[in-house]
C-alpha cells in the first residue's frame, strides 16, 4: 500500500514541476524578471520541496522537519514574486506545489496549516505595498486566496478518494487471495477424501478376497500343531502363525462389519500383551529391546477386537523401525484418575532421532510419511487415530527432551469391577 501511495506521489510530483517549469519558461520575457536573482530562488524552492517531501515520508512523526522546509520554500516563492513584477507576477502559482505535497503526503491539520501558510505568504507581498492598496488588489488577493484554498480542499479530496479507492482494491486483493487458499485447501481436502474413499473401497475388497488364503494358512498351522513338531523353536513358530493370521482374519471381520463388532470391557494389558507378541519378530529383527511396565491392578477398556492391538501394534513397529540396533523401546500402561474420568493411559517411547519439527502438526494427516522411501504409506498413525477416538480416546505425539519420540494413547476406562479406584 505504502509502495503504491509513493508511485502515486512521485508521478503527481513530477507532473506538476514540469508544469511549474513550463511556467517559469513562459516567464522568461516578462520585463519585470530579474533572471539572476531567480535562478537561485528556483533551485532553492526545489530543493525545500524535496526535502519537505523526504521529511513527510521518512520521518512523518517529526512534522518540524517538514514545517522547516515549507517555510524555506514560502520565502523562496515570496522571493520570486518580487523579483518578477510583486503582486503582479504569475509566479504566484508556486504556492499549489507545497499544498499539493502536503495534500498527498499529509493529514488534513497539516494541509490546512500549509494552505493557510501560502496564502498568507501570497497575502504579505501585497500588505507590503499597502500605500497604494485599492479595491482591484483586494479582489487579487481574495481571488488568489480563494484559489489556493479551492485547490487545496480539492486536491485533498482526490488525494482520499485515490486512498479509498486503492485501499477498496487491496482488500479485494486480499479476499480474493484468501478465497483462493480456501479453494485449493477445499479441493485438497475433496482430493483426500477421495483417495480414502477408494482406499476404504479397496481395503475393503482386498479383505474380502484375503480372508480365504488366510483361512488356508491358519488351517495348516493347526494341522502341523496338532500333529505336533519336534522341534520346540518351530512349534513356537507355527503358534505364532496361527496367531497372526487370527489377528488378520479379525482385523477383516472388523473392516467388514464397518466397527459394529461388540465393545464389553476387556483388560488392556491382556490386548497390549497380543500386540507385543505380534511385533516380536520386528524387535528381533532389528535387534531393538523391548520393555514392559504394568500397573499393579488391572485396567478394562470398552474395545471392539482387535482395536487396541492394531494401535498398539503400529506404534511399537514404527518405534523399531525408527530406532537403531540394540536401542530400546518402553512400552508403559498406567492409570490416570486426574479428570473428570479415569483414564487408561499406554505410552510408547523411542531411543530414534525424534519426529522432524516440520512433520510434527502433520503426523496425523493422511498420506503424511517421514519413510515413503522405505514404503511408508502415511496412513498407519491415522488410521490408530482414527480407532483411539472411536474408542472416545486420543492418540499424540512428541518428541521427548531426552532423545527420541513419544506416543501416547488415552482411553476412557470401563464400567467395570477391574476398575475400582484403589483404596
Amino acid at each position: 500500500m505504502e509502495d503504491v501511495r509513493s508511485r502515486r506521489t512521485a508521478r503527481i510530483e513530477a507532473a506538476l514541476w514540469i508544469v511549474l517549469g513550463t511556467l517559469a519558461f513562459l516567464s522568461k520575457g516578462n520585463p519585470a524578471l530579474d533572471a539572476a536573482a531567480v535562478l537561485p530562488l528556483f533551485l532553492l524552492l526545489l530543493g525545500s520541496s524535496l526535502a519537505a517531501s523526504l521529511a513527510a515520508r521518512r520521518w512523518p512523526a517529526r512534522p518540524e522537519l517538514h514545517a522547516l522546509a515549507l517555510i524555506a520554500g514560502f520565502a523562496a516563492i515570496a522571493g520570486l514574486q518580487e523579483r518578477s513584477g510583486g503582486a503582479q507576477s504569475t509566479l504566484w502559482v508556486l504556492y499549489l506545489l507545497p499544498i499539493f505535497q502536503a495534500a498527498i503526503l499529509l493529514d488534513g491539520r497539516a494541509l490546512a496549516w500549509t494552505a493557510a501558510g501560502a496564502c498568507a505568504a501570497d497575502a504579505a507581498l501585497y500588505l507590503s505595498a499597502a500605500g497604494s492598496w485599492n479595491a482591484e488588489l483586494s479582489f487579487e488577493l481574495a481571488l488568489k486566496t480563494g484559489i489556493l484554498a479551492s485547490a487545496a480542499a480539492a486536491t485533498w479530496l482526490l488525494s482520499r478518494a485515490e486512498s479509498d479507492a486503492d485501499e477498496r482494491s487491496r482488500r479485494r486483493r486480499e479476499t480474493i487471495a484468501r478465497l483462493e487458499r480456501s479453494l485449493r485447501a477445499q479441493a485438497a481436502e475433496r482430493e483426500r477424501e477421495r483417495g480414502l474413499t477408494a482406499i476404504a473401497a479397496g481395503g475393503a475388497g482386498a479383505a474380502h478376497d484375503l480372508a480365504t488364503p488366510l483361512m488356508v494358512v491358519r488351517a495348516y498351522a493347526k494341522l502341523h500343531l496338532e500333529r505336533g513338531v519336534a522341534d520346540p523353536e518351530l512349534m513356537r513358530d507355527l503358534g505364532r502363525i496361527d496367531a497372526a493370521a487370527g489377528f488378520c482374519q479379525e482385523l477383516i471381520v472388523g473392516l467388514l462389519a464397518q466397527g459394529t463388532g461388540p465393545t464389553a470391557p476387556r483388560r488392556l494389558e491382556a490386548a497390549v500383551e497380543s500386540a507385543l507378541a505380534l511385533a516380536e519378530p520386528i524387535l528381533r529383527a532389528r535387534r531393538v529391546v523391548l520393555e514392559r511396565e504394568y500397573p499393579e491392578r488391572p485396567l478394562a477398556v470398552a474395545a471392539a477386537p482387535n482395536d487396541v492391538e492394531r494401535i498398539v501394534l503400529n506404534l511399537v513397529g514404527n518405534a523399531a523401525k525408527a530406532s537403531g540396533a540394540d536401542a530400546r523401546v518402553r512400552v508403559r500402561v498406567a492409570r490416570d484418575d486426574g479428570g473428570s474420568w479415569p483414564w487408561a493411559v499406554v505410552t510408547v517411547d523411542d531411543d530414534g532421532p525424534g519426529i522432524a519439527p516440520e512433520i510434527l502438526p502433520r503426523l496425523f494427516q493422511p498420506f503424511a510419511t517421514t519413510r515413503a522411501n522405505q514404503g511408508g504409506t502415511g496412513l498407519g498413525l491415522y488410521l490408530s487415530r482414527e480407532a483411539a477416538r472411536r474408542l472416545g480416546g486420543a492418540l499424540d505425539a512428541e518428541n521427548r527432551a531426552e532423545g527420541g519420540a513419544r506416543f501416547t494413547l488415552r482411553l476412557p476406562l470401563a464400567p467395570s469391577p477391574l476398575n475400582a479406584a484403589p483404596a
